[in-house]
């Protein structure tokens, strides 16, 4: 039959997600993903308190409410304030999401007309900007230095379009690994207080430091003018779908209306068992074991990268935190032609580049690297290739 697809389903792009099918690849390494590995899943907690939910708690299973499970937003409140101080966040103010993209389609639905201006970071994580520009949004990039988004050209911006708001990922950002210092990020609220525009904080990293903890949040800085998003995808599990949005008192019930009409509600279950198990005492010991598996592949990565590779050839940055063992922002100074050298398999700028190298039996062996690892395209300035949440 003969259809029409509107103009959002027909601008739609590709994402990394249609390549998840290398995960099941028995010679491959895949980075394309950021998440932990599949043993370092917290299972013997969540199956503990899934058994007693189902068993304890049968009318867990009924409808929730759309805001998302109380004793969840409680937990999530009670632990952003301890990793957080200063932040003040209430479980009023919390709205789950279907994971962290979930949370940014949401302010799309809030915030976003056809023609609007929304600012990034840029390079940035490239499916939250989707959720922007399938609403219609005009995307603008900020650049960045070691210190995070440089101020001159975000005020620049902020006086010629006039943004909606500012989207940030200020620790371990994806996918730099850069962390905003804490003069920069005061520098950035002072600008959107003038200009008088949202700073949309996305944290869903915070807990994988390696070794200091992050600086204060914008949220903890500057709470008037910042909508705080967050994830358990990486400290959890990635296929529990939970995130959320810490909202302005007056923007809630407008928040949860806009969610009615497109989800209705997301699972009670989920939410209540992520609950129990944020407040179970052994969950600290898994995030800090989490954090030792991470430094370490990171180091390993690194490492074999040092090794492997000519000096010159390939430039990258050593992160202090996050959740992908292809974290490090590489960028190539030339082709790689050495019959020596890893040879890199790929062109499309979203997918994943395959580095093949000799294993100790002769074989060809291959591990799936970040997109960045390429010589950089021309895609358009806010967007880059950075490991799917």
């Amino acid at each position: 039959m003969e259809y029409r697809l509107s103009h959002r389903a027909q601008n739609l792009r590709r994402c990394m997600m249609d390549a998840f099918h290398l995960r099941d690849a028995k010679d491959m390494i895949f980075f394309n993903s950021g998440q932990p590995a599949a043993d370092l899943y917290p299972r013997a907690l969540l199956r503990a308190v899934l058994d007693e939910l189902l068993a304890e708690e049968p009318q867990i299973l009924a409808y929730p409410g759309s805001q998302g499970d109380e004793e969840l937003r409680k937990a999530l409140a009670e632990r952003q304030n301890r990793l957080d101080g200063g932040a003040g966040i209430r479980a009023e103010q919390i709205v789950v999401t279907n994971g962290g993209t979930g949370g940014a389609d949401l302010l799309a639905q809030l915030f976003i007309d056809p023609g609007d201006t929304v600012l990034s970071e840029t390079p940035t994580f490239p499916e939250t900007l989707d959720c922007f520009t399938k609403s219609g949004a005009r995307l603008a990039g900020v650049s960045m230095d070691a210190g995070g988004p440089l101020p001159d050209e975000l005020e620049r911006l902020a006086q010629k379009c006039r943004p909606r708001f500012f989207y940030v990922i200020p620790n371990f950002q994806n996918p730099t690994g850069r962390c905003t210092s804490p003069e920069r990020r005061r520098a950035v609220a002072e600008i959107a207080r003038r200009y008088g525009f949202f700073i949309v904080e996305d944290d869903p990293y915070r807990e994988l430091s390696f070794d200091a903890a992050p600086p204060p949040s914008y949220h903890s800085l500057a709470p008037d003018c910042t909508i705080s998003m967050g994830s358990l995808s990486k400290t959890i599990a990635p296929g529990m779908r939970i995130g959320w949005l810490v909202l302005p008192d007056e923007l809630v019930e407008r928040a949860v209306m806009t969610l009615k009409a497109t989800a209705l509600c997301y699972p009670a279950l989920l939410h209540r068992a992520a609950a129990r198990v944020l407040e179970h005492p052994q969950f600290d010991a898994h995030v800090a074991e989490l954090c030792r598996d991470l430094k370490r592949r990171y180091q390993l990565l690194t490492g074999l990268m040092s090794a492997q590779i000519p000096t010159g050839w390939l430039t990258w940055e050593t992160p202090l935190g996050e959740c992908s063992c292809g974290a490090a922002c590489m960028t190539a100074s030339r082709p790689w032609t050495s019959p020596c050298a890893p040879a890199i398999v790929g062109t499309w700028p979203f997918s994943p580049a395959c580095v093949s190298h000799p294993t100790t039996k002769g074989k060809t062996s291959r591990c799936a690297l970040p997109s960045r690892a390429r010589p950089t395209p021309r895609w358009p300035k806010a967007y880059a290739a950075s490991p799917r949440r």
